[in-house]
């Protein structure tokens, strides 16, 4: 039993190494753009051992820089983080029978890459028990690259010549883990409806374009799911 759990762990961390290529240079941005904020080192390296959401961090540092209001920040980055909570609608059913430290565990440890990966791997009427190792050791991996490139970022980040476009590279690794997610109309909807806020909103002051984007996409895939349902209850 104890080989079959460091089987998965091993399986789930050699699948994640590949997901490297797109989160390390997320990461040297991440940590470049809390230092320019003004974080010290410390500081910098604390946040992303908390936090540990690139796409967060980076929409509230600008509005750090700024001085935005508090609730200004607090509002951004719940919006940014909603897609969190589909992402727990669907992963429920995998994890539901794991204890309270388990899935506390697995929740601070997800990020976009690796649902894409375990989602697109596993079903949740597949009979695999030690899937949430598999998880955990393609998360495992994920969160020591994400740390070291953060750290990078912070300590390196004046020696990395600014015409390599890391965050450019950085949204090409997400493009391309949007993709394999399309299967769906409720996900296609909500991809539209948050690309075309985004558009209409790209003036708005302090990021609230993005936050209006996030929102409209959460709503219209939430929408488009439960009419989904309502129709297959119906049939």
């Amino acid at each position: 039993m104890h080989g079959d759990r460091m089987s998965a762990f091993r399986d789930g961390a050699a699948s994640a190494v590949s997901l490297l290529f797109g989160m390390v240079p997320w990461g040297l941005v991440a940590g470049l753009a809390m230092v320019s904020a003004g974080l010290t080192p410390a500081q910098a390296v604390v946040m992303g051992l908390l936090v540990y959401a690139g796409s967060a961090q980076l929409a509230v540092l600008p509005l750090l820089i700024a001085k935005a209001p508090l609730w200004v920040m607090y509002a951004t980055a719940l919006a940014v983080n909603l897609r969190y909570v589909i992402y727990s609608a669907v992963l429920a059913p995998y994890f539901e029978r794991l204890s309270r430290p388990w899935r506390a565990l697995l929740s601070y440890v997800m990020v976009d890459a690796m649902f894409a990966l375990f989602v697109g791997r596993f079903r949740p009427e597949d009979r695999a028990p030690h899937r949430h190792w598999f998880f955990l050791g393609g998360s495992a991996v994920l969160w020591i690259g994400w740390q070291a490139a953060s750290w990078l970022g912070i300590f390196g980040g004046a020696l990395i010549p600014r015409a390599w476009s890391l965050e450019f590279a950085a949204t090409l690794s997400l493009i391309a883990l949007l993709m394999p997610l399309l299967y769906d109309r409720a996900v296609v909807l909500g991809a539209l409806a948050a690309g075309g806020v985004a558009l209409a909103g790209a003036g708005l002051p302090f990021n609230l374009g993005l936050v209006g984007a996030i929102a409209a996409g959460v709503a219209a895939g939430l929408a488009a799911s439960s009419m989904q349902r309502a129709r297959a209850r119906g049939a």
